[in-house]
């Protein structure tokens, strides 16, 4: 994009019909620009075809013109899931993936460029955080995605913040895109059908109760005990307790049901022990588990556990009431854990940077 230009997704309605007046156009065009954008997913505005052709080049030249396309696209070999590696306009570099599950396609969708959370077993957690992405970047990722499934005869079904970053981190540019999303008169997403995934900042896991309570909540968890979840997830910021606490004041405010996220490292947090002390922790709650046996990948910390030990441990979850299931894994192949793609990625660009030098 070039300097100075507007991104129109940048823009709420308030802003695109400022822009629209701006450049001497009726007020309606600023709703046939956000139907072009959030109805049918076009981004260039020399595409916009129910729009005249001037008002198509002035929206062009203030918007720099089309976005580039991903720098990079995988997808797996069964065709399940396809990951998008993304430019921004400063260079820096974000995952999209599209996960095909009939009769659901899920968007998974980076918040941040990098993460500061620092989890031990987690590829973009080794590359810190970088900056936190723009009400467009984020939207841009969804609207990429629907477009991927249109264009195979399906459609966009839920979204996940669950890729690069921690998303409760960046939690205004996150309330904005889920208002833009759920809009019915734009991308027209059910709240239901997105899922919001955190580590566990407590007070914005509140927020997110008031300003979207019918979005679902996600929670990384990894631990049943503090101090192993210190060691797991180093980021200094609430205790497990006080997480706890804010999923209790989320469920009583929303009515809904908490999906703890538990990632399976081998001989670290798999033992029939840990699911009993989990259970223990959750009790009272309205929740649902997810194991996620370790996805290994340069550079994480962990073996991934057991077969046996994964089925133990959801045994043993299960014997103490709590529902548990175990993710079906997707797009191995192609490096879909958070982060993988662009690791590599930097890792050979830094490389070519070593071996020219």
């Amino acid at each position: 994009m070039t300097e100075g230009a507007v991104d129109l997704l940048e823009l709420d309605r308030e802003a695109l019909a400022a822009l629209v007046e701006s450049i001497n156009q009726p007020a309606y065009r600023s709703r046939q620009i956000w139907r072009q954008i959030y109805e049918r997913g076009v981004l260039d505005p020399l595409q916009m075809t129910d729009l005249p052709t001037d008002l198509r080049r002035q929206l062009s030249q203030a918007s720099g013109g089309p976005l580039d396309d991903p720098v990079q696209v995988q997808t797996s070999a069964d065709g399940s899931t396809s990951k998008a590696l993304i430019a921004l306009s400063d260079g820096e570099l974000i995952e999209t993936v599209l996960i095909r599950s009939a009769p659901r396609d899920t968007v998974c969708i980076s918040s941040q460029a990098g993460c500061a959370m620092g989890c031990v077993f987690c590829a973009t957690g080794l590359q810190g955080l970088r900056r936190q992405l723009t009400v467009g970047e984020i939207l841009r990722q969804a609207i990429l995605a629907r477009a991927w499934a249109r264009d195979e005869g399906r459609d966009l079904t839920n979204v996940v913040f669950m890729g690069m970053g921690e998303p409760l981190a960046n939690y205004p540019r996150l309330s904005e895109a889920i208002a833009r999303l759920t809009d019915p008169d734009g991308f027209g997403l059910s709240p239901r059908r997105i899922t919001v995934s955190t580590v566990g900042i407590a007070t914005n896991i509140r927020r997110l109760a008031i300003d979207h309570p019918r979005v679902n909540l996600a929670v990384s968890l990894h631990a049943p005990d503090p101090q192993l979840r210190r060691e797991l997830v180093p980021v200094d910021g609430a205790s497990l307790d006080e997480i706890i606490d804010a999923v209790r004041d989320h469920g009583d405010a929303t009515g809904g049901r908490v999906t703890f996220e538990y990632v399976l490292l081998d001989g670290v947090n798999d033992s029939r022990a840990h699911a009993r002390r989990l259970a223990d922790r959750l009790r009272g709650l309205r929740a649902h588990v997810n194991l996620i046996p370790l996805n290994p990948s340069p550079g994480v910390v962990g073996r991934r556990p057991s077969r046996r030990s994964v089925l133990g441990f959801q045994q043993a979850l299960q014997d103490r009431n709590v529902p548990v299931t175990i993710r079906v894994e997707q797009g191995s192949d192609i490096a879909a854990a958070c982060g993988q793609l662009r690791g590599d990625r930097v890792r050979r660009s830094d490389t070519g940077r070593s071996d020219s030098g």
